[in-house]
């Protein structure tokens, strides 16, 4: 798929370069956006691939929620990223959805690391994760969150819009010889 644009790549592109706009001007993805594209994504999936394409669709729909639904959970993440990476799972399947959610992970821990370097709050901000990351490793010590500060949140949707473009005409696990998902 390398160089050539199909329906499924503009569709994630076009999906994306909408959800990294609002969530830079407005620190939000609409559900305009998610649940419109999701619901194009089954018709578009059915329509060309039958009921094999409306399963993947759903796959990759439901892989996006199981993936991104725990963080959502722990508020690390708001509701808009995760109807975002479920509504391009509707588009790329489920392989598509487990890597590019990845990539987001990835991108968006370089994103924060520079913000916070940028601010001056690197030190301060790894002082308030150690209990949170001790609690997680140590059997003994009892499960703590971690204080969110609003002054350093981020987007999170930026990160996961360009994994998904990325993602759809780059695979850059394959490239980097890193096996996501074996088919």
């Amino acid at each position: 798929m390398f160089g050539k644009i199909d329906t499924i790549s503009l569709a994630i592109t076009c999906i994306s370069i909408v959800a990294l706009v609002t969530d830079l001007i407005w620190r939000r993805i609409f559900n305009s956006l998610t649940v419109t594209s999701a619901l194009l994504g089954f018709v578009f999936s059915a329509w060309t691939l039958g009921w094999y394409g409306l399963g993947e669709s759903f796959f990759g729909f439901f892989i996006g929620l199981l993936l991104y639904g725990g963080l959502f959970y722990l508020k690390v993440i708001g509701g808009g990223d995760v109807k975002l990476l479920m509504a391009l799972g509707s588009w790329g399947g489920a392989h598509f959805t487990v890597e590019a959610s990845l990539l987001a992970v990835v991108l968006g821990g370089f994103n924060s690391i520079f913000i916070l370097i940028l601010k001056g709050k690197l030190m301060s901000f790894s002082k308030r994760m150690y209990p949170f990351i001790m609690s997680l490793f140590v059997y003994d010590l009892e499960f703590q969150l971690p204080k969110i500060d609003k002054e350093l949140t981020m987007p999170f949707g930026i990160s996961i819009a360009f994994a998904a473009v990325w993602t759809i005409f780059n695979h850059p696990f394959v490239l980097w010889g890193l096996i996501v998902w074996k088919s």
